[in-house]
């Protein structure tokens, strides 16, 4: 049986469960059965049209939004949820 890092958290009964379709070549027909329908974001356009949308619906208070951008190079085992990184700016204090 080979191994599946992304599942190793999980118990045992799942991943029997997993290698069992994966064997019987059903998991794509299980997973398309429970996400039918898949995202139309594929370009940085969309995505930032995507969070601003949720970012004023649930942070209105919040400043807005600088960058977003889709990276289509992450690795999913590694970084399966993005880079969460900013930039800091130093302010320069000009006094005449």
């Amino acid at each position: 049986m080979n191994t599946l890092k992304y599942l190793a958290g999980y118990s045992a009964r799942v991943t029997d469960q997993v290698h069992r379709l994966i064997d019987n070549d059903k998991l794509a027909e299980v997973l398309l059965k429970k996400y039918p329908v898949s995202h139309d974001i594929r370009t940085d356009k969309a995505l930032y049209a995507y969070v601003v949308d949720m970012k004023n619906q649930f942070l209105r208070q919040s400043n807005p939004l600088s960058k977003v951008v889709y990276d289509d190079k992450i690795d999913v085992l590694h970084q399966a949820l993005g880079l969460h990184s900013f930039v800091s700016r130093e302010q320069q204090n000009n006094v005449f």
